[in-house]
């Protein structure tokens, strides 16, 4: 999604995006600008025009925590590196002088250091009209995507079907996007997970029973709980 190519498609069909910025990337004197625009300040945000679009940057102390924490793991596992060197891939951090000699990259460490808690994002909607902080919100509530997905996946078994018509493709999809249509509403309606709600339909379980005499048939179901009652009673 942060190819130049791709954002290109997505303004070319007249739609906005707000995509994941790849700090690394960036140069170096635009790394130490927002570093120090920012000063590990929250609620505080660096913009600028760029290709991609707009690029807005913002701190978050909870991420540098984290940020800091991978960093000194993967110091730790440059140091062990650096001591026995392998033919194994070098690590992050890692600059090879020579095949029997690796030193620490302290370049990449100062960057990474600079970076601490700094997220960025790419977006062509115009900050001047949207805030930056809507923005990131917005960004933020990707994982709610994501759990669609798995959702999908397990609470719904969705499974790929390798149909060539163009009809059978999108009924299927039309199929999938309606079953989590409805597992969503029943998640906010109750409050339960579908998973949770899955369970409990299971555990009805209907037997027939049929008189061989007569051939009537006679429907038993085992008791439903008062869980399941409150619920049917929701959707009511």
């Amino acid at each position: 999604m942060l190819s130049e190519a791709n954002i290109q498609e997505l303004v070319n069909h007249g739609l906005n995006y707000i995509v994941g910025a790849r700090m690394s990337n960036l140069p170096l004197s635009w790394i130490k600008e927002i570093a120090d625009h920012l000063n590990c300040q929250e609620d505080t945000y660096w913009q600028k025009s760029t290709k991609r679009g707009f690029l807005i940057c913002a701190y978050s102390a909870k991420r540098a925590a984290k940020d800091k924490s991978d960093r000194t793991k993967q110091l730790q596992k440059a140091a062990g590196q650096i001591a026995q060197p392998s033919s194994a891939k070098k690590l992050k951090f890692i600059k090879e002088e020579t095949k029997a000699k690796l030193t620490l990259n302290q370049e990449l460490i100062d960057k990474a250091e600079s970076l601490e808690g700094i997220k960025g994002y790419y977006t062509n909607l115009d900050p001047q009209k949207v805030t930056e902080k809507l923005i990131i919100a917005r960004y933020q509530e990707l994982w709610q995507i994501e759990k669609s997905f798995r959702m999908a996946k397990s609470d719904l078994s969705a499974r790929p079907i390798f149909h060539r018509k163009k009809e059978n493709i999108e009924a299927h999809l039309l199929i999938i996007f309606i079953s989590l249509c409805l597992a969503k509403s029943i998640e906010l309606k109750t409050n339960l997970s579908l998973k949770r709600v899955k369970e409990m339909f299971l555990e009805v379980v209907d037997v027939e029973l049929k008189d061989r005499l007569t051939e009537d048939k006679f429907l038993k179901r085992t008791k439903i709980s008062q869980e399941l009652l409150k619920l049917r009673e929701l959707f009511n």
